[in-house]
């Protein structure tokens, strides 16, 4: 099979390496607006299998020309971008999954529907690792309950790793990303209605991840699970579906500082004689911090997908969780391992023909449980469940 990846930054590299490694898959496509991105990430991840090549994401015609003859695409870009890259897989009769629409651009993508249909050909969206994993951990526990009440992903990150001989600053994923996580407003669907009033960052409560992480301090944060949750289970019972973000505490303090001294802002602000957004500046001057080349990551991501329901009139909640984490062999962090190797398992999942089809799917409604925890094992990563009963309770 030959699969394409479009967006050879952090994230898209390591899709690129699981593809590689992957035993049925011939060629890769490694498609990036800086071509010598392309070029480094398909030398160095892609198993003697990949090619590189220019897109540019902005534009249906370039993207469509990189599909051709492939079986599936994996979107690697950011977000904003989805639509145009959608429209072109759809154009060029290509399978596609992506690492996630930050709720509003999901929600745009979910009514592309009918035109993957008449295409012929299948979308699996938000499929990295919250949203993407934590999807398919909420799926195994719904799969068991008769009435799906409540959907609740949470993501917790632990981080282990000595950094004492590195001056710089690592962001764990997507900066562009982490600024709209602390700053914009984060909708969730509470009591049965969408809550559009709580901004990122709030909510702070202390969630038990197990052991050995334990309870950890998360917040509420625009996802695209509150809203992917809804999408299929709203006509079986739901009644309330959230997101909530544990990052380590450093962290999130220094996020928090950013956002709280306007450098997460997008607006434009006068400096001089230019105007200039404070987000760019950030994005341009932590991009330009040296990468540390001898530290070696120790982190692990903790992902649940909380289900509460009805089953047999019993009262349940399901909570299932994928423990993952760095693959020191590989240099990858935990981050790294449930992001970007969940798309490309589910793009040979759809060039094999293993998802039902065709239209736009959330992982949720389509991708096959327990098929996909074996792949995501070979990765280390560890898949638990733990099922409850309430008995009694006020109310």
């Amino acid at each position: 099979m030959k699969i394409a990846v479009v967006g050879a930054g952090a994230m898209g590299a390591w899709t690129v390496k699981e593809l590689g490694l992957s035993r049925d898959v011939d060629e890769v496509v490694v498609a990036d607006y800086d071509e010598s991105r392309a070029c480094e990430v398909a030398e160095s991840h892609g198993g003697g299998k990949a090619r590189p090549r220019f897109v540019d994401a902005r534009e249906q015609g370039s993207v469509q020309s990189v599909l051709a003859g492939c079986d599936a695409m994996v979107n690697a870009t950011q977000h904003f971008w989805n639509i145009t890259v959608m429209r072109a897989a759809a154009a060029a009769r290509v399978h596609y999954t992506d690492m996630g629409g930050l709720f509003h651009v999901t929600k745009q993508q979910v009514e592309l529907h009918e035109e993957f249909r008449r295409a012929g050909v299948t979308a699996v969206i938000a499929m990295g690792g919250a949203p993407g994993v934590t999807n398919i951990l909420a799926k195994y526990g719904a799969e068991r309950l008769d009435v799906v009440e409540e959907a609740h992903a949470w993501c917790g990150n632990v981080d282990d790793t000595d950094w004492s001989g590195y001056d710089g600053w690592v962001v764990p994923y997507s900066l562009e990303t982490l600024c709209d996580e602390f700053s914009v407003v984060a909708p969730e669907y509470i009591d049965g209605r969408w809550v559009t009033d709580i901004a990122g960052g709030e909510g702070v409560e202390l969630l038990d991840f197990g052991a050995p992480a334990g309870l950890l301090e998360a917040h509420y944060t625009i996802h695209s699970e509150p809203f992917t949750f809804w999408h299929t289970w709203k006509d079986q019972g739901l009644r309330s579906a959230t997101f909530k973000l544990s990052l380590p505490q450093e962290f999130t303090r220094q996020m928090r500082f950013l956002h709280a001294i306007g450098m997460t802002r997008t607006d434009e602000v006068e400096v001089g004689d230019a105007h200039v957004r404070p987000r760019d500046v950030l994005l341009k001057v932590v991009g330009e911090i040296p990468r540390p080349t001898d530290v070696v990551v120790h982190d692990t991501d903790y992902l649940l997908g909380v289900v509460r329901g009805l089953k047999d009139g019993r009262r349940i909640e399901w909570r299932v969780r994928a423990v993952v984490p760095a693959h020191e062999e590989y240099g990858a962090g935990g981050g790294d391992v449930d992001t970007g190797i969940p798309p490309a398992i589910v793009a040979r999942m759809l060039a094999r023909g293993d998802i039902v089809g065709p239209g736009v799917f959330v992982p949720e409604q389509v991708v096959p449980c327990e098929a996909f925890f074996a792949e995501l094992a070979r990765w280390g990563v560890t898949v638990d469940a733990q099922m409850r009963e309430l008995l009694a309770g006020p109310g």
